[in-house]
């Protein structure tokens, strides 16, 4: 049997400022959406709540369509002017167990699990148990992170989940394909072995230097560590790891961390036997982390591309910072960066601050402080628009010259310099150097296929935008991929197309302004009004001071005349403030 249990997230907090109109909204909900797709898919309703609902249903294929559908309806909801189910916000768990019928009820330890289940996940959220993904995994495209086991409330044995990100990551029109026949790897993040929560941001970020090393490499494909964090920490199949990210080999480990030594135990799997290549334990002071890190790059390589001349392998290893502190400081940051809550990237900054002044020669920062710069301004959240601007081109000027060898520290360059300066020449070139640098360098890529869009170089683009996708198909911020896709088929006229990936673009963040320009031009260039429409408030509502005149001065990329006006008159049409 399928058991799905669905609950509304923020209950109390809704019922504490209107408990007659918050119950009134539920039960609307349920008799409009959930018993419908309940009957849509075959699938009975055991009993409802005062905030939640138990079902269940005969295939575990049903009961994931069902809970796809009943999120998608509500977020649908969202952008409409009339929103009928106001606050409202589920989660739901999917389980496959054995369970006990007494009558029209059901109930037992699987039953049990399933209501635990719904608790380890965010509003919005879908987990499965791992028997429910593996038994619908073939039959139903989807993106899914990897929790691990989860320790439940008063449930005797972890349980192994998963949370659906999405029906699936790529639209049916299919992913882009690259072909390679380079040895292909991702690294996953460490586990967690602390025992405190606070350091899954270092166990997270700990294999950025790998990866960016290794990433230097042009005889490897490297997975972004972003993408790899798809599959949380926890242990997990290589196979699995290689039948999702399309990679040859994954490196996984454990981190245990105290105040004065780091310990970490590391091994590479070769993905499509499952064999062990080699497995490495090592204990050491925090200064020697950095030490560590190059001692596995030179073992993966040794093991997978041992062809890599011994000055390429020099090359590659980053410069270390000089303090651990400034190090740890920048995870913390890039943790926070991954939301676009305001709040949070605010907090970013700061921690990319401490970093800067702990070590002013660490290039991470610096760079990263740029990127932070201009995703801060596209949001439409500058106060000061034009000390912005100057913040990010100092912060991207000194990154390049602490380390022009750094690809990251390029890339950051090169978009401030297409993005904010509109000297697409010049970008263009540093972005072609950190591409040359670091061929597995996702964000270079993507920087790069937008810096080509903008000049009108759209066959470029296109390329550059789905090879930055292959490399980092589940990076938290490939919303911002998609988005960049959604704009170079907005430039070639392929209109479908840009809705396709702005829409899941969407579906991933709704909260990226950019995304929903996007969403605008491309439905006016339609005829599709009412869709635009509904794009056009939604960034209003986020960004009350947008007017296309001060978007088309300060903030417009694109150098083509011809296409910019086209590009302004839609957002003019949808009916935004001019």
């Amino acid at each position: 049997m399928c058991v799905v249990f669905a609950d509304m997230a923020g209950y109390s907090a809704l019922t504490s400022r209107d408990e007659a109109g918050t119950h009134a909204m539920w039960m609307q909900f349920v008799n409009d959406v959930v018993r419908p797709m309940a009957e849509e898919h075959q699938g009975t309703i055991i009993r409802t709540l005062g905030d939640g609902i138990l079902l269940t249903f005969e295939s575990a294929s049903a009961a994931v369509h069902w809970s796809l559908d009943v999120q998608t309806a509500i977020k649908d909801a969202r952008v409409e002017s009339m929103n009928t189910y106001r606050g409202l916000a589920l989660r739901i768990a999917v389980h496959i167990c054995e369970a006990i019928c007494d009558g029209a009820d059901v109930y037992g330890d699987g039953v049990n699990i399933t209501k635990r289940l719904q608790d380890s996940t965010a509003p919005d959220g879908i987990i499965v148990s791992e028997e429910l993904y593996h038994a619908v995994r073939k039959s139903i495209p989807l993106e899914v992170r990897n929790l691990g086991y989860l320790n439940l409330k008063n449930i005797s044995e972890p349980v192994h989940a998963f949370e659906i990100i999405q029906r699936a990551s790529i639209p049916a029109a299919g992913a882009p394909e690259i072909e390679t026949n380079l040895p292909s790897i991702a690294v996953l993040p460490l586990q967690n072995l602390s025992g405190d929560d606070s350091d899954n941001y270092f166990s997270d970020g700990i294999v950025e230097d790998i990866i960016i090393s290794l990433s230097a490499l042009k005889e490897l494909f490297v997975i972004s560590r972003a993408s790899a964090l798809a599959f949380g920490t926890g242990p997990t199949d290589p196979r699995e790891v290689g039948r999702i990210l399309g990679v040859r080999y994954v490196l996984q480990g454990t981190m245990r961390r105290s105040d004065t030594r780091i310990r970490v135990s590391t091994t590479l799997s070769d993905t499509q036997s499952g064999e062990t290549l080699y497995s490495e334990k090592s204990e050491f002071s925090h200064s020697d982390l950095f030490d560590v890190q190059d001692r596995i790059v030179e073992r993966v390589v040794s093991r997978i591309a041992p062809n890599v001349r011994a000055s390429e392998r020099t090359r590659a290893l980053r410069k270390p910072p000089d303090n651990f502190t400034a190090y740890d400081n920048c995870l913390k940051a890039l943790d926070l960066m991954t939301s676009l809550d305001r709040g949070r990237f605010d907090e970013a900054l700061e921690y990319l601050q401490k970093a800067m002044e702990l070590d002013v020669n660490f290039v991470m920062p610096v760079a990263y402080a740029a990127r932070w710069h201009c995703i801060y301004i596209g949001q439409g959240w500058a106060d000061d628009r034009d000390a912005m601007v100057e913040a990010a081109r100092g912060y991207a000027s000194k990154a390049v010259n602490l380390d022009r060898q750094n690809a990251l520290a390029l890339a950051a360059y090169g978009h401030v310099k297409s993005y904010l300066e509109r000297d697409y020449d010049s970008a263009i070139v540093f972005l072609d150097r950190a591409r040359e640098l670091a061929p597995s360098h996702a964000l270079a890529w993507i920087n790069s296929a937008a810096a080509l869009c903008y000049v009108g170089r759209a066959d470029e683009a296109l390329t550059h935008a789905e090879y930055a996708i292959r490399l980092s198909p589940h990076d938290p911020d490939i919303y911002m991929y998609y988005d960049v896709l959604s704009g170079v088929y907005y430039f070639n006229a392929r209109y479908s197309d840009g809705i396709l990936w702005a829409s899941q673009a969407r579906a991933l963040n709704g909260s990226y302004t950019s995304n929903l320009r996007q969403l605008v031009v491309n439905h006016v260039a339609l005829g599709q009004m009412k869709e635009a429409g509904r794009a056009a408030q939604e960034l209003l509502r986020l960004d009350p001071d947008f007017r296309v005149s001060i978007y088309a001065e300060k903030q417009c990329p694109f150098q083509d005349q011809e296409f910019k006006e086209r590009f302004l008159t839609h957002l003019v049409e949808a009916g935004l403030p001019n």
